[in-house]
């Protein structure tokens, strides 16, 4: 915070025309124990704005009344109130008329000369009641720390400037306590922080700049997101354009991952000066990073097009345009990029990028252009190899096998080589290539269902379903792994149907209970009860013929076990399969105590 000059003392006098000066021991004490905590701050109070037909006049006039009221109510160890002779003679040598409307760039530079560190910002217009005087105060260290005064109406002009000088009086009575939160701010002690704010919150209930600093305390405490929250709101009732405010809600928005009210926010924060850029670009990123790509898209580009010469711009088109699948806006950001910026031009990821941007709006030849410089200003790179191979079908008897001779170690590369071989119906290798695809890369688009598939085609039904299993754990589409292992469930439970074999019956059990386990639904349930009640029958009817009296008790109980697991999963899809279901569970009604014999039969 910037320290004021002090006025000459009596001492500093008396010495420049070489006379002794003696301070007493007791005078000494005296000032030390006067010397307030903070350097005096000067208030400026600047020509009133007249409204409403108000005569230009009268916002002079109204400044000279509130500042003689406010000079009488202020510590003057504490406020110094600037002289209106000061603040008319600066404007008599800067040209101005002395009724000059004032500004925020002429409060500024009269502030600088005046060495001010607040300003009242008011106007001045005609009601039926009277006069109104309204403002706010600001502080010159930070124009967007403002506390708005409560409107002052009376009949005559001295009784306005009364209550509005009281206002402001009442105002500044948050100030001390506010500066030492923001002191304990900077040294990170948010306790104190928080404690100095809510004192000053305590001392002016209407307060917006303590109550911001109480805000900022929060958030660098780590408070919960809705205290902070709340403060925030506090402020904005008071003053619905406070930039502080807006910005703490809009984080606080972001943390309790409220993204449509934060974007909202986030947008009016850079409506507040659409000529800082670095404003802008905090905002777009705040809304990227935060859910809310689609509307930083129309945003970041009006400020792009407002500043087309700013390459971070262009760079932020490129990111939020490519993430929202805008391929024509990202081309355009991208080719920007490519001619200007040389960090994209060194960057593989961008070029990669750029090449799928092209192949996704429909231009192939265009991708596959920059692929093919990708290639060779990239040659290290196997994901550049691997997206070009992808895109050069015509050549992918040859490109491929040259790329895995090339990366051996690149799972895109193994992945093209085992679509190439299952097009070309060679499973086996087909499958070893995946299978060392997905071993060096486990989150490979579809790895492991693509295995179950070639495991299946190959007869391997338990080794498709290990993969299956595999798929879930590395977090494939479950709904895509369910409709798999249900679609062949209910092929292998037709084969069962066929063969009537307790193992058939099982195979397809366990496809059908694996699906029915991520995605139930009436058809898995249905299936699981049919299966189990096929398990049932035949594994009854082979104990009949088995020869081992041991073999004979486990079919048995195998028949048993299944009943529940039927009767469960029939009932379950009554409501989609009413007549099968009905049929099959009156077969299981007709098998209950057929079971309890064979188990007693055979299980003695």
């Amino acid at each position: 915070m910037r320290v004021r000059a002090p006025r000459p003392s009596i001492c500093i006098a008396l010495t420049l025309v070489a006379l002794p000066c003696v301070a007493t021991h007791a005078s000494a004490q005296r000032g030390r124990e006067a010397t307030p905590e903070f350097t005096r701050q000067g208030l400026l109070i600047v020509n009133f704005a007249p409204r409403d037909g108000a005569r230009m006049s009268l916002g002079r006039d109204a400044a000279d009344e509130v500042r003689s009221r406010v000079g009488k109510l202020l510590d003057k160890r504490e406020v110094d109130v600037i002289d209106g002779r000061d603040i008319e003679d600066q404007l008599v040598r800067g040209g101005f008329d002395a009724d000059t409307t004032f500004s925020l760039p002429l409060i500024r530079m009269l502030g600088r000369y005046l060495r001010a560190d607040e300003f009242v910002l008011g106007s001045v217009s005609n009601t039926p009641r009277g006069l109104r005087l309204s403002g706010e105060i600001v502080l010159i260290r930070d124009e967007r720390l403002r506390q708005p005064l409560p409107d002052a109406v009376a009949p005559k002009l001295d009784s306005a400037a009364k209550l509005f000088a009281a206002s402001i009086a009442a105002a500044r009575t948050q100030m001390i306590p506010e500066r030492r939160c923001e002191n304990a701010m900077n040294a990170m002690s948010t306790d104190r922080a928080i404690a100095e704010a809510r004192a000053a919150v305590a001392r002016y209930p209407r307060s917006t700049i303590a109550r911001t600093c109480l805000a900022r305390s929060l958030l660098q405490a780590g408070a919960p997101a809705t205290e902070v929250l709340s403060v925030a709101r506090a402020v904005l009732a008071i003053d619905s354009m406070s930039w502080h405010a807006t910005e703490v809600a809009a984080i606080a928005l972001d943390s309790l991952k409220r993204g449509a009210e934060a974007a909202t926010l986030w947008i009016r924060l850079a409506a507040t000066d659409t000529a800082d850029v670095d404003l802008a670009l905090r905002v777009s990123e705040a809304l990227f990073t935060d859910g809310n790509a689609r509307r930083a898209e129309p945003f970041i580009v009006r400020v792009a097009a407002a500043h087309p010469d700013d390459i971070r711009l262009t760079r932020q088109t490129w990111r939020i345009a490519f993430a929202n699948e805008s391929w024509t806006r990202a081309i355009a950001a991208g080719e920007t990029l490519l001619a200007r910026d040389t960090v994209a031009q060194r960057d593989s990821a961008f070029v990669l990028r750029l090449a799928t941007a092209y192949h996704s709006a429909g231009n192939p030849y265009r991708a596959i252009e920059t692929l093919a410089h990708g290639v060779v200003t990239f040659p290290g790179d196997p994901r550049m190899y691997a997206l070009y191979a992808q895109y050069i079908q015509a050549e992918a008897d040859t490109v491929i096998p040259r790329g895995v001779a090339r990366f051996p170690q690149s799972a895109e590369l193994l992945a093209l080589r085992s679509q190439r071989l299952r097009a070309k119906d060679d499973i086996a290798q087909s499958l070893d290539a995946l299978k060392q695809a997905v071993a060096l890369d486990s989150t490979l688009g579809h790895g492991q269902l693509t295995v179950a598939q070639l495991e299946m085609q190959l007869g391997r039904a338990d080794s498709a379903l290990v993969a299956l299993h595999r798929a879930i754990a590395t977090g494939e589409d479950s709904a895509l792994v369910a409709q798999f292992a249900l679609a062949k469930g209910n092929t292998l439970y037709g084969t069962a149907s066929g063969t009537k074999t307790t193992q058939d019956f099982t195979l397809a059990l366990q496809f059908l209970t694996f699906a029915d386990s991520i995605r139930a639904s009436a058809e898995s349930r249905f299936l699981v009860g049919a299966a189990a009640l096929g398990a049932a029958q035949s594994a009854l009817v082979e104990a009949t013929k088995a020869s081992d009296k041991a073999e004979q008790c486990r079919l048995a109980r195998v028949g048993a076990d299944m009943v529940p697991l039927a009767r469960a999963g029939l009932q379950a899809g009554q409501d989609a399969f009413s007549d099968e279901a009905k049929r099959s569970l009156g077969y299981l009604d007709q098998l209950d105590p057929y079971v309890g014999r064979e188990i007693g039969a055979y299980c003695q």
